[in-house]
């Protein structure tokens, strides 16, 4: 995995789930699910929603790449031991 917290896959394969990698475990999130996915004006704060519940990540440098990944669909892993990474569970 490179350093910068999260992977890519090729542009001729589609993973049919995204693996987030917490300290207290992994998760693998149905792209289907994945919704209202919303950046900070300079990158450095993502979120999402999924059947989980609010993923926030944040990061000290840019997560634009991250961005546009979750937009094409081309992330396989985000390592939440790289980025600081919280879940929010629903009530």
């Amino acid at each position: 995995m490179e350093n910068k917290g999260w992977s890519v896959i090729s542009s001729e394969n589609h993973l049919p789930r995204l693996w987030l990698m917490l300290p207290e475990g992994h998760l693998l999130i149905s792209w289907e699910t994945i919704g209202k996915v919303r950046a900070s004006p300079d990158f450095l704060s993502i979120s999402f929603e999924c059947e989980y519940g609010v993923i926030q990540i944040n990061s000290a440098t840019t997560l634009q790449e991250l961005f546009e990944n979750l937009q094409l669909e081309k992330l396989r892993r985000i390592d939440g031991t790289k980025l600081r990474i919280r879940l929010i569970a629903p009530a």
